[in-house]
């Protein structure tokens, strides 16, 4: 009896659900900040005239209303709205809903009386759960360029548009971030045009790696779009190479017999074939990366017309596996690696390329199923949609698909066959019936015939049947285009006798529904969908219907093939598609509506250099990121209508029913399987490498086996390695690697040298690093231009010989950002001259100019081909001699000029080929000539103080070093000032172009010199606006102090560690010191570079755990040995650093602002307080050095420690003052008990330079002075130490090295600041000097307040004593710099420090298009080139890509290339103490280049050498951790780009960077016997390089008598000679590029200058090296000529033979006494008694 109740209960409710009204609310569910949110209301089962009226908002779900109400009003007859609701950022901010910490929900309410009264509801209101994002519009983010080099400027456009795709003005918050995910720069901004336009620089040390430009609404944190871009060391390439096989994959099943082929094709970047040579390589790849070469597939093959085919047999390749013991079917998975290097034949330089995407597979095609439903309908036709593409990715056509379907009912199964091919874009779509009782259906599907692609598919049908179901079948199941109308047929499926009356229907596209609709239910109910803009790229259609109470839903996920934006933008150059460089080109704008483009053109080049990898924006990436708004997932369908509704993206509530709250904006990803594979390599080097588990070991191993360009031992190299789990893999993987070159047989080379010598495997391949130099820009036409419908742009070509990519993107109101297809133009001269220049070359060296003629004419051509004189160069006829050369078509040709640089100076060179019929080409760069010997450097201060009487005239002497070269031309230049502020922190110091950075004259490569960029810029910026001084500057200085942070901020977060610290290098550990040092600074800088407190909060967090018990501070891995600062070992250090961490702490305080940070800031303070104590102590002890005194006296007082510390501190720190003068400074302590001082000279007199002091001196004195300057204010005692330290600023402003400038300037400012006064200060200053045009004045008229002429520049002869007369009531500075170059640098400066440089080899090579690889690397360091090469392996083919890089592999024959071995050798004296890093600055040799490779290996290796290299021009700068007291050295390559023969010694200097005056400097030579001293030039050439050189006349021998007083002619008419002598030469040694011979005077004939010259005495004559001139020892001469400028040892003249000497050999006794000599003896003689007594009588 209960059982008939409960049934009837059952009963009666069902009944009663079938007839309830209903309010259904859909909505998608994500709403978007700031975006309309479309909201579906619609009436069910309603009485027939009966109205409902509500309204729908969004609120919080803690309460509070979100929106604006939005009103509806249905009814049975119209009983459905789409409406759209507005979602402003006003009314969500002040909802709350932002303060919700976990995922924002919001809900969406419609609230109507009906639904309490009508609908039986407890409330008036029924919602449902959305999932908020401040995602709102569309941003995209374009640069100039898809790759750059650090030190380049990158230029970036961001679009701004709304959530329909029309231009948006708004705030954008744009961020830009490193390789390492680091923010390196941010700024919020408001775009007005909806462009917006910015650039800035990469810093010239960020490491390879992909950067990143991100942009969004600054109220919309989700909006967040980005563009990435590569960063890394290239040049463009001239010319390109691509590999292509000739299919994009390789079967690897066993009856597969096809040959492996592959076309290698090498094009000009103007598009002509390249005449040369291709060296191919082959090897395995796994999914890593790691490569396994395949020995015996090396080929090499001349290009014909560009291109060559390369084809491997089956035998050949399986010859190959079977050396490494692999099988065929181990390869699935792997990759074969093709490499391939073309060296051109005319100009000999070479281009790389490789292949890493030939895959191994089963089969030749890739089977897609994504886009067939996961959900069953039994009783329907059931749709798979298959998607077949080839390998390469394109489309496969009429592929045969074979699909077994098999049809599970319970037990029962029942198998369906299914054959089809795919269509024109490779799709399939086969529809079969599905019974309606079938639970589950599972597809095999394949494509292809003989080795086909399989998938497999699984569809299960819903668990529940008892409502029915909904089928939607496409009636062309094809995809639709824009403007197609798409028919899809509805039909119930399993109700017997359906009651509803009308399907409803959704279109959802772009997170939005577009439209909502109803049809009448017929048999089969068809919908048409106009396909339009708005719906592209895809759309979910929805279809549902109530059965019975409960909705029945389907969907089905539509993809729209048109990918053309909405409106219209094409670009078309007119005219011709090939153009000439420097012609003008006519680009024509087609738009459909008034809209802004922004245009681009991009060389080609740089798709060569790796730029393909980030491809420019296209209407692809617009339709990407217009689809991320699609809150849908799958392809459609779902078990129930629930998921229906949620998986298309929508939120669904029907009272009863609502869909599930989503939680992510993301789709939960499909499970996959993987296969594992498990290759066995069992390679040598392979399985050395399998040995080992950890990429760590497997890295140190690879390191181990890689072989360095000097000689070292494995246990050497493993002493080197830092950590001990390394060392071992190392030092058994070097032995290994040892063994295995020890043991090659000569069986193995005289294979190889079978094979015609081919290019050793090292040459080969790295397209990452390619070094071909151009001047060319590689961008331009970075513009926006406004074009309604149509405009004609005229533009110029630049110079490129290149393909340029014109890039436009439009952005109109009315059809929103269209994205043009690039169109190309070819900039091309079927004649032209390639020309290539040293880097650098000093006079008098002699080069070889090849330019190289490129002739792509049908017919051959006859050209005149001349370089243009110029002065400064000599040349064959004076520059007018042409050599008249032929072409031949299609070809080319070097032409070669030996050229003789005379002048030190940049001189444009330019080189003309000339035809018939205005056939012909220029082309001109810039030849840098340098001086002679090596730079020196000297500066001198003065302090001009008119109120002293001893102060008022200075006598400043002139230089006299004895090493000076002679004519050089030196001079010293003056600056004087009477605002030492406004100089050193105005535009001309701090906030110089380069800032302090650029004036320290020292490398900013590690983190702690980076900041030298940042810290001055900031002090200055802080003493510009307390003083309020900056509209005394130009107008534009404040915004390039903003610049110069900008980029010092840049350049710092390249070193920033994960964890917040910072070390020396990014592969260096942290450093507590240099963290400290950064957190100071950037705390101070968050204004300028966009506020970022939690990055910082993060290094303050890392200082904290630094900190001992005792509350000192320990370095784990330190910058600078600050012991050497303290004059304590061990003690002072600690005391130094805690300081030093409490002031930057302190300084950190700043950044805790917020809530979050509170609990750190009490840390922080915590920490400071225990510091403190733990500095009091040790001042109490009485103990410290003046450094640790001085810092830990300014650290008390800065955080304001007790008195007691404070006192005792300054105490301490006074007893240690050393005053001369007005002058207090603080020096270094000497010993620990007795302070002793290291004292200057005694109080000097007023006119001598102020003594400059050594870089510690000067920062402890800094230290000192911001003490003081808290403690006491603008006192007496901080006026003497502000006073010193002014005068002890360089010429430039900046200090010794970085430390104590910053410290320095910090201080100063302080200074100023408190002392800056209104009242006005003149200073008159009166300069004169004698020169060679008599006497030189210059009166200066200065005060206080000076902006305009606030300092003048005056040059002076370098000989000259200057003559300063001082006037006025203010007092000022006077600086001299002289520079000038040396002739020797022995014994001058290398008094501790040494560093010896030794240059082997010089060994040409010269082949042919047939020759080998050979291992360069075994070639024996000397100067014998003809010593036999050891053949390529296969672990120097492992170590190729390793060790070698782009253009260094030999040139041809006709462009011979010297190879050179550097070996550097460094060490100190054993008691010597260094601050810790030191650098090695070497100038190569003149035409040579570092091999890049070679300095990586140094560096990144785990036995690393060298911390850091920098390679600038002709420097290479080696960054050294330390100095060892033994002998260290290291080696590398260097490359002869350009044949220079009188090749001069260059100079290398080492010195520690923390005090560069600690240095030592030397010469180096080229090794001896080496064609690099050989004579290049001849002829006229020589002759005009010796224009300038002494003659040697031997008259009596040439029996030439003086009949008519040549002698006398030469001596008083012209050139009339200034000194007069007979010498006897006692030696001749050689000084840099001069030859020295001193001689001693057995005659004076004639003086001007050399007033103490007299019989006996010596003096020395110099005659440059590349003249012919040689005086013998032990024999006597006539020399007579015009005054030296420069002096010996002894301060007595030297004098320079040129041209202008008299030099005559005098006759010996013997000779005058033969009677044919008799008669020129006695004139001789008569001359030199008619001089000597007379002189000239003119």
């Amino acid at each position: 009896m209960r059982l008939l109740w409960g049934l009837a209960w059952v009963f009666s409710f069902c009944a009663s659900s079938l007839q309830k009204p209903r309010l259904l609310l859909f909505s998608p569910s994500v709403v978007n900040l700031g975006t309309p949110l479309s909201v579906g209301v619609q009436l069910l089962d309603a009485p027939p005239g009966q109205e409902v009226k509500g309204s729908v908002f969004l609120r919080n779900p803690k309460g509070g209303s979100c929106s604006p109400k939005k009103d509806f009003k249905l009814s049975s007859g119209d009983d459905f709205v789409l409406l759209s609701l507005e979602v402003p950022l006003e009314d969500v901010r002040s909802c709350g809903l932002f303060d919700l910490r976990r995922a924002p929900h919001i809900q969406l309410v419609a609230q109507s009386p009906w639904l309490r009264n009508t609908a039986f509801k407890a409330t008036e209101t029924q919602g449902v759960n959305l999932l908020f994002s401040s995602r709102r519009g569309h941003i995209f983010v374009q640069t100039d360029q898809p790759i750059y080099n650090p030190g380049q400027r990158v230029r970036y456009r961001v679009f701004a548009l709304d959530q329909k795709m029309r231009p948006s003005t708004d705030f954008l918050t744009i961020t830009v971030e490193n390789s390492h995910g680091l923010r390196v720069l941010k700024k919020e901004i408001f775009t007005s045009t909806s462009i917006f336009q910015d650039a800035f620089t990469i810093p010239d040390i960020s490491e390879p790696g992909t950067w990143k430009i991100s942009a969004r609404f600054s109220d919309g944190l989700e909006s967040n779009r980005s563009t990435h871009f590569e960063v890394k060391k290239y040049v463009l390439p001239n010319f390109e190479v691509k590999i292509t096989p000739w299919k994009p994959y390789i079967l690897m099943v066993p009856s597969n017999s096809d040959e492996i082929q592959l076309d290698i094709q090498a094009r000009y970047i103007y598009g002509k074939p390249v005449q040369g040579v291709a060296y191919t390589r082959f090897a395995l790849m796994d999914e890593q990366g790691k490569r396994t070469f395949l020995r015996g597939l090396e080929t090499q093959a001349k290009l014909v017309e560009g291109r060559t085919h390369i084809s491997i047999s089956k035998d050949q390749f399986q010859a190959a596996l079977d050396k490494i013991n692999i099988g065929v079917r181990d390869l699935e998975g792997l990759r074969l690696y093709a490499a391939t290097a073309v060296i051109e034949s005319p100009g000999g330089e070479m281009e790389e390329a490789e292949l890493t995407s030939w895959r191994f597979v089963s089969s030749a095609f890739s089977l897609d199923l994504s886009r067939t439903k996961r959900h069953l309908v039994p009783g329907a036709h059931f749709l798979l949609q298959a998607l077949v593409q080839e390998m390469s990715g394109s489309e496969a056509s009429n592929v045969p698909v074979k699909v077994s379907a098999t049809l599970v009912s319970g037990s029962d199964s029942q198998v369906l066959d299914i054959q089809q091919s795919t269509n024109g874009i490779g799709q399939v779509s086969i529809s079969f019936p599905i019974p309606p009782t079938v639970t589950e259906l599972r597809l095999l599907v394949s494509a292809g015939s003989l080795y086909p692609a399989i998938a497999r598919l699984t569809v299960q049908a819903p668990p529940s049947r008892g409502t029915g179901f909904l089928s939607i079948e496409p009636l062309d199941p094809r995809s639709p285009s824009v403007g197609d109308t798409f028919i899809l047929n509805l039909q119930p499926v399993g109700i017997p006798a359906p009651t509803f009356s009308h399907y409803y229907y959704m279109i959802i596209s772009r997170g939005q529904i577009m439209a909502m609709g109803r049809e009448p239910r017929k048999t089969v109910t068809s919908v048409s969908v106009l396909v339009d803009h708005q719906l592209a790229p895809s759309f979910y259609f929805v279809a549902y219907f109530y059965h019975q109470g409960h909705p029945v839903a389907n969907s089905l996920l539509i993809n729209i093939q048109s990918r053309d934006c909405e409106g219209k933008l094409q670009l078309k150059v007119d005219g011709a598609k090939e153009y000439r460089n420097a012609d003008m080109m006519k680009l024509r704008i087609q738009t459909d509506s008034k809209a802004l483009v922004a245009l681009g053109a991009v060389d080609m080049a740089l798709y060569a250099v790796g730029g393909r990898s980030h491809k420019p924006l296209d209407m692809s990436k617009v339709f990407e990121v217009i689809n991320s708004y699609n809150v849908g997932c799958g392809p459609g369908g779902g078990d129930d209508a629930l998921q229906v509704f949620q998986d298309a993206g929508l939120a669904f509530s029907d009272g009863d029913r609502l869909t599930q709250t989503r939680e992510d904006l993301s789709c939960p990803k499909e499970k996959k399987s993987r296969q594992k594979r498990n290759v066995n390599f069992q390679k040598a080097v392979s399985e050395k490498l399998g040995q080992y588990s950890s990429p760590d070991a497997k890295r140190c191993c690879q390191d181990g086996m890689t072989k360095l360009p000097m000689k070292r031992t494995c246990e050497q190299r493993a002493a080197r390695v830092p950590q001990q789990a390394c060392r071992e893999p190392f030092l058994s993987c070097c032995k290994f690697a040892e063994d295995l070159r020890r043991n090659q047989t000569r069986s193995q080379a005289h294979l190889a040298r079978n094979n015609h010598n081919m290019l050793q495997e090292e040459d080969l391949i790295d397209e990452d690093d390619i070094l071909v130099r151009t001047s060319f820009p590689e961008n331009w036409l970075w513009r926006v231009e406004p074009v309604d419908s149509s405009k004609l742009l005229t533009v110029w070509l630049p110079d490129s010989m290149t393909t340029w990519e014109i890039h436009g993107v439009s952005l109109s109101k009315s059809k929103g950002l269209c994205v043009a297809k690039p169109t190309r133009v070819r900039v091309f001269r079927k004649f032209h001259l390639h020309l290539r220049l040293p880097i650098s070359i000093r006079r008098f060296e002699q080069f070889e100019l090849r330019p190289v003629l490129y002739n792509y004419l049908n017919d051959d051509v006859a050209v005149s081909v001349h370089v243009t004189p110029v002065e400064g160069l000599c040349l064959a006829g004076g520059g007018m001699m042409a050599q008249q050369v032929t072409v031949p078509a299609g070809s080319a040709r070097p032409v070669a000029f030996s050229v003789v640089p005379t002048a030190a100076a940049n001189v444009p060179l330019k080189v003309v080929a000339r035809g018939v019929f205005d056939l012909g080409d220029a082309v001109s760069k810039i030849l840098q000539i340098e001086k002679e010997g090596a730079i020196h450097r000297e500066e001198l201060v003065y302090n001009l103080d008119p109120l002293n009487n001893l102060g008022r005239t200075l006598e400043i002497p002139g230089s006299s070093d004895p090493n000076i070269v002679p004519d050089g031309d030196f001079s010293s230049l003056v600056r004087v000032t009477a605002s030492e502020p406004l100089e050193t922190m105005g535009s001309e110091g701090a906030l110089s172009p380069g800032g302090v950075a650029s004036l320290l004259r020292l490398p900013q490569g590690c983190a702690e010199q980076t900041m030298i960029y940042l810290a001055p810029t900031l002090t200055a910026s802080n003493y510009l606006d307390r003083t309020e001084q900056w509209s005394k500057l130009s107008p534009e200085t404040k915004d390039h102090a903003v610049d110069l942070i900008q980029k010092g901020y840049m350049r710092i977060q390249q070193f920033r560690k994960n964890d917040g610290s910072f070390g020396a290098w990014l592969h260096r550990d942290s450093s507590t010191w240099l963290t400290a040092f950064v957190l100071k600074i950037l705390s101070l800088a968050q204004e300028q570079v966009g506020n970022s407190p939690e990055k910082l909060q993060e290094t303050a967090s890392w200082l904290l755990a630094q900190q001992l018990g005792d509350g000192s501070f320990h370095d784990p891995c330190p910058v600078i040995h600050r012991a050497m600062q303290g004059g304590l070992v061990g003690s002072d250090e600690t005391v130094a650093l805690t300081a030093f961490v409490v002031i930057a702490l302190h300084h950190g305080l700043d950044v805790f602002q917020d809530d979050d940070a509170k609990q750190l800031k009490n840390r922080v303070e915590a920490s400071i307080t225990k510091a403190n104590s733990f500095l009091g102590q040790k001042a109490s002890a009485g103990l410290l050095g003046a450094h640790a005194a001085a810092i830990t006296a300014y650290a008390l007082t800065l955080t304001k420690a007790s008195e007691d510390l404070r006192n005792v501190a300054h105490n301490s720190l006074m007893a240690m003052a050393e005053e001369t003068g007005e002058h207090l400074y603080w020096g270094l302590v000497l010993g620990s008990q007795d302070k002793v001082v290291l004292r200057p000279t005694a109080p000097r007199s007023p006119t001598e330079p102020v003594p400059q002091a050594p870089a510690l001196w000067i920062e402890t004195t800094a230290y000192a002075l911001l003490h003081l300057l808290l403690r006491e204010g603008k006192g007496k005692m901080a006026d003497k130490a502000a006073s010193w330290l002014t005068h002890q600023g360089s010429f430039h402003g900046a200090f010794r090295s970085t430390q104590d400038t910053v410290v320095t300037l910090d201080a100063l400012s302080a200074y100023w600041i408190a002392s800056h006064t209104t009242e006005e200060k003149a200073l008159n200053v009166t300069l004169s000097s004698m020169g060679r045009n008599g006497l030189k004045t210059h009166g200066l008229h200065l005060n206080n307040h000076q902006v305009k002429g606030l300092e003048e520049e005056l040059k002076f002869s370098l000989g000259s004593t200057i003559s300063v007369k001082v006037e006025g009531n203010s007092k000022g500075t006077l600086k001299i710099l002289r520079t000038y170059n040396v002739l020797d640098m022995k014994n001058t400066t290398c008094q501790d420090l040494q560093i010896e440089v030794k240059v082997t080899g010089a060994v040409e090579y010269a082949w042919d298009a047939n020759e080998d690889y050979e291992d360069y690397y075994d070639m024996p360091a000397a100067d014998d080139p003809s010593v036999p090469l050891q053949p390529v392996t296969p672990l120097q083919l492992f170590e190729g890509r390793r060790s070698r890089r782009r253009r260094e592999a030999p040139k041809v024959v006709e462009e011979q290339e010297s190879r050179v071995q550097y070996t550097v050798c460094i060490w100190r004296n054993g008691k010597l103490g260094l601050s810790g890093m030191a650098i090695a600055d070497i100038t190569l040799l003149s035409g040579f280049h570092a091999l890049r490779a070679d300095l990586e290996k140094l560096t990144s290796l785990s036995d690393r050498y060298v911390s850091h290299f920098e390679t600038d021009g002709p420097h290479v700068l080696l960054y050294f951790d330390s100095v060892p007291t033994t002998r260290e050295c290291v080696g590398f390559g260097a490359s002869q780009e350009v044949v220079v023969g009188l090749v001069q010694p260059s100079s290398a200097v080492l010195y520690d960077y923390y005090s560069p005056d600690h240095k030592c400097s030397v010469f180096y030579a080229a090794p001896t016997k080496s064609q690099l001293l050989a004579t290049l030039c001849s002829g006229d050439v020589c002759q005009c390089a010796e224009g300038k050189c002494p003659r040697l006349l031997r008259s009596l021998e040439r029996r030439v008598e003086d009949k008519d007083g040549y002698r006398m002619r030469f001596a008083c008419y012209y050139p009339r000679v200034e000194y007069g002598f007979t010498v006897k030469v006692l030696r001749e040694d050689g000084r840099a590029a001069f030859r020295l011979f001193e001689s001693k005077i057995t005659q004076v004939l004639h003086f001007r200058k050399d007033t103490m010259a007299s019989i006996g005495q010596t003096r020395n004559f110099l005659s440059r090296a590349s003249c012919r001139l040689r005086l013998e020892p032990n024999k006597e001469y006539l020399i007579m000529g015009m005054d030296g400028e420069t002096s010996d040892n002894k301060g007595d003249p030297q004098y320079l033979l040129d041209s202008n000497t008299w030099i005559e050999e005098m006759p010996s006794e013997q000779m005058c006494k033969s009677t044919r000599h008799r008669a020129a003896c006695f004139q001789l003689k008569d001359f030199l008694m008619e001089f000597s007594s007379r002189g000239c009588q003119v």
